[in-house]
Order: structure tokens, then C-alpha cells, then sequence
């Protein structure tokens, strides 16, 4: 029987680590964003520091089904920056093969976009609440906030579509978009906690979280 995992992509800003971590606790599932950085580092052989610093970088030539044919790769033709990548892509699968989880970032959407018993969720905000956030959680100076948000986005967008080819936050890769500056943390949670109960359980409407 295959596990309950539930993927989310986020903005930069948009409180999507935190309500993975709170959709996690709740639904009593394991967690995993930076925790698969040291998976990764142990898979892959490089330290989780260049990994952090890596891990998002799009550079080099890299077929995007490569995460999907075995992880067939040789340490020496492929880029450093690739490398980490395709570690991720087994550390994923390996991790939604082992228990139920919430994945947070890291093309997660993508690398399982086949199995069924998984809920893709992107987490977007709007660009006031966005900037609330990164300078009041984050630490980020209010002079920098609006540069930072962009960068990042723009860094996520260039690595979702140098390794997925895909659009980075487009619909159609998603089961469900939502705002946190509309719904906020506690209610966009409630809502992937009901969606996972009617993905994964089918007629049972009548949990309450």
C-alpha cells in the first residue's frame, strides 16, 4: 500500500515551510525540507553546506526525466550542481517510499508527479504580505525585502525549469493553489488537511481537524 505524501511548493515569503510543518503535526505525518539536505549529502557524498548553497542553483545542461530512469549517473560527467540534484530526486522517493510525509520545495511535485497517493500544493502570498513576513520572521532589512523576495522567486522559477521543464507555480501542476495572505497559516492548513482526508480517503467527510 502506498504512503499519503503531500508536496508543497512555495514563494519565497508565503509561509509555506511552516504550514507544512503545522499540516504535518496534525495529520501526524513525518516532515521534510531541510532534513533532506543531510539525506542528500549522505546520498551524494558533498557536505550539507554546499548543498545549502547548491542546492537551488540552475546551471549546466540536464535532462529532466533523468530523476525518473534510475538515477543513472556518472560523478564524473555530471556537474557538481546536477549531482545534488539527482541526490534529492532519490532521497524524495525514498522518503515518500518509507512513511506518510509532507515534502516541502525542491521539485517534490515533479519527482512524484506519478504516484497517486500524493497532494501537490503551491503556496503563494501577495507581495505586501510577502514583505511583512520576510522583515518581520525572516530578518530581513525593510530596504531589502522587496529585492530578496524577487531574487529567490526568480531563483525557484529558473530551477524548477532547468530540471522539470516546467513553469514554476503554473495550475496545472498543482491539486490546489492558496493564498496565505487571504486564508493566513491556520486556514490555509485547515484547508490542505480537509483536501488531504477527501484525496486520501475518499467519502470520509466527516473528519474535523
Amino acid at each position: 500500500m502506498s504512503n499519503n505524501v503531500i508536496t508543497i511548493a512555495r514563494t519565497y515569503g508565503s509561509g509555506g515551510r511552516l504550514i507544512g510543518r503545522e499540516v504535518a503535526a496534525k495529520l501526524g505525518y513525518a516532515f521534510y525540507d531541510r532534513e533532506l539536505i543531510e539525506l542528500a549529502a549522505k546520498e551524494c557524498g558533498f557536505s550539507p553546506d554546499f548543498i545549502r548553497a547548491n542546492e537551488q542553483r540552475a546551471t549546466f545542461g540536464f535532462f529532466a526525466n533523468l530523476a525518473s530512469q534510475g538515477f543513472s549517473y556518472s560523478k564524473d560527467t555530471l556537474p557538481p550542481t546536477d549531482m545534488v540534484f539527482v541526490a534529492q530526486c532519490k532521497v524524495i522517493q525514498d522518503v515518500a517510499a518509507k512513511e506518510n510525509c509532507v515534502i516541502v520545495g525542491r521539485c517534490a511535485d515533479y519527482v512524484l508527479r506519478d504516484l497517486d497517493t500524493c497532494l501537490h500544493v503551491f503556496i503563494r502570498s501577495t507581495p505586501e504580505d510577502a514583505r511583512h513576513r520576510v522583515t518581520t520572521y525572516y530578518g530581513v532589512s525593510a530596504d531589502k525585502a522587496e529585492n530578496e523576495i524577487k531574487r529567490i522567486n526568480r531563483q525557484r522559477a529558473a530551477h524548477c525549469r532547468r530540471y522539470t521543464d516546467r513553469v514554476w507555480g503554473a495550475a496545472e501542476n498543482y491539486d490546489m493553489t492558496l493564498n496565505t495572505a487571504r486564508f493566513g497559516v491556520d486556514g490555509c492548513t485547515d484547508l490542505i488537511c480537509r483536501a488531504a482526508d477527501r484525496a486520501f480517503a475518499p467519502g470520509n467527510e466527516d473528519v474535523v481537524y
